[in-house]
């Protein structure tokens, strides 16, 4: 194990980590490429843990990645590594096969607090029936009537790009509010295996949506839509819309977007009732607190697949400073 202990800062070339990322990561992959994420490999396994460091817990974005197999190899080290200096662990989205596994194999306590939505891009949801296929073909049909045009951009362009730039610098100044966030958005950052496509009106650039490779599913992460204060009703929608179109001639099966928190706490393992009332109650103080139910309402108009979402606190490290260290992971702040 002094093999392992001794491999926590690898010290992965840029581009490796990218590529590990795009080739094993889901919705973690914004936290795990963020400048403040730290990385933890093992010897004879193909992948990484990104984690943060705070109030003396080592905070972990999501499942291991790495090939489903060795999962539980890398966690287990992982776990070796922080417990030799005496920290803590605290998972964040991790999916329900690895929390179920380390709730056996990890002592964890498992809170399930949040969902994942995946999109067919072959089920269009503007072909469906229901009233929010209705919802969603008069927002795209109220975009398209104000001229508003879909493209993609390819980089070839230093006007667009620089546009593009603005849109996004713009919308991230102009956030107001409560927020929590895994990392803070950076548009041409790792810009190998990121398609960028963009709603134009007029000449102007009123929306971008943002996609990341995800190769294990083959499919891509749709994480970011920012919209200006002077677009047009339907601009999310349209983009929405318009690049599933596009992956579905390109024969891609899915598109990911979370995690985004649930209505309510799901599962909970490892607490005991009054333990659990406390944290139902807790949770949803903090959704009204950060208003968490905004993405929620938005991505469920799309008729999404839904998949859970966990917390996990291996080793029972459920307290003050491991609620503490998600709370900074997380970067919230009032």
């Amino acid at each position: 194990m002094k093999a392992l202990l001794k491999n926590e800062q690898p010290h992965l070339d840029r581009q490796t980590l990218v590529n590990f990322v795009r080739k094993w990561g889901d919705v973690n992959t914004e936290g795990i490429l963020s400048s403040t994420c730290q990385i933890f490999t093992a010897p004879r396994i193909e992948g990484l843990i990104g984690y943060r460091e705070e109030a003396g817990n080592a905070v972990v974005f999501g499942d291991p990645v790495c090939p489903p197999k060795d999962k539980p190899r890398l966690a287990t080290a992982f776990q070796e590594y922080c417990r030799s200096r005496k920290i803590g662990v605290v998972y964040i989205i991790v999916s329900e096969e690895f929390a179920n596994w380390a709730v056996d194999n990890l002592d964890s306590v498992l809170i399930e607090f949040g969902e994942k939505f995946v999109l067919n891009p072959h089920n269009n949801p503007i072909d469906r029936s229901g009233s929010k296929a209705v919802l969603v073909r008069n927002r795209v049909k109220h975009a398209l009537r104000e001229g508003v045009l879909v493209h993609e951009y390819v980089g070839d362009n230093p006007d667009i790009e620089k546009a593009l730039q603005e849109v996004a610098t713009t919308w991230q100044i102009e956030r107001q509010g409560p927020q929590v966030y895994l990392a803070d958005f950076a548009l041409f950052e790792d810009s190998v295996g990121k398609r960028y496509f963009y709603a134009i009106k007029q000449e102007k650039i009123v929306g971008i949506l943002l996609l990341s490779e995800l190769q294990a599913s083959n499919g891509w992460l749709l994480n970011n839509v920012l919209i200006t204060k002077d677009a047009p009703h339907g601009i999310s929608e349209l983009l929405v819309i318009a690049t599933l179109q596009i992956l579905a001639n390109e024969n891609c099966q899915s598109v990911t977007m979370g995690p985004v928190p649930a209505e309510q706490l799901g599962k909970i393992i490892g607490l005991s009732n009054f333990s659990k009332t406390i944290a139902r109650w807790i949770y949803q103080v903090s959704k009204k607190v950060f208003h968490l139910g905004g993405r929620q309402a938005f991505w469920k108009k799309f008729q999404p697949t839904t998949l859970p979402s966990y917390l996990l606190f291996p080793e029972k490290n459920l307290s003050y400073s491991s609620i503490k260290s998600l709370l900074k992971a997380l970067n919230a702040h009032v």
